[in-house]
């Protein structure tokens, strides 16, 4: 039994600094995309001297995403939550709900351009529409960003899981729990910052 306890810990062990490295690289990242929205919002507001401002209705379906990202952050962290309690159906419900909420992120973002494109405001055309199209779709990609790495360690989840020796194993993987968590941080991140850009819209285009 000593044997098999030091073989486990010694696989699943990672250094604390390969941890805070990881994220110090995240919130690095996190900083340079703060700055990137934070010149382009700037940019937007410093722009609004130079055209005839358009009236039209803010899409209705960027209210109803903000629903749904809010949501996607909550069952990110009770999956996280759940992984670090070893609760494993319920880590993989919630991490299932997070992947489901993303994607409907995605999807009611996709409405809310159409809902734009219908009252006749385009990418192209005059430069209230246009930033309104380009911060929403460049958060939208950092949306993705995030979800393609929580499809991929769901399905690698899913796989050790269903494995009797990994599965024993999994929950106290300290490379998984660093994945997840710095996971759980950018989504966190997202969630925040799209309810910035909302907010920022709602108040200079009422």
């Amino acid at each position: 039994m000593k044997r098999y306890q030091v073989h486990r810990y010694q696989d699943n062990r990672e250094p604390s600094i390969f941890k805070d490295a990881s994220m110090s690289v995240l919130n690095m990242a996190l900083l340079g995309i703060t700055s990137l929205f934070l010149g382009l919002t700037a940019a937007y507001l410093f722009s609004t001297q130079n055209w005839t401002w358009q009236q039209f209705s803010f899409p209705k379906l960027f209210l109803v995403s903000t629903l749904v990202i809010v949501a996607s952050s909550w069952t990110i962290h009770e999956a996280v939550k759940a992984f670090l309690q070893d609760k494993e159906q319920r880590f993989k419900q919630y991490m299932g709900f997070t992947i489901v909420l993303a994607l409907a992120f995605v999807v009611s973002q996709i409405l809310g351009w159409a809902e734009l494109r219908s009252e006749g405001i385009f990418v192209a055309g005059k430069p209230d529409g246009s930033y309104l199209y380009l911060i929403s779709g460049l958060h939208a990609l950092h949306v993705v960003g995030g979800f393609l790495p929580l499809l991929y360690y769901y399905m690698v989840s899913r796989r050790q899981l269903k494995d009797p020796v990994k599965s024993l194993l999994f929950f106290t993987n300290e490379s998984y729990k660093t994945r997840f968590r710095l996971l759980e941080r950018y989504w966190h991140y997202v969630d925040i910052l799209w309810i910035y850009l909302l907010f920022f819209f709602l108040f200079n285009h009422l």
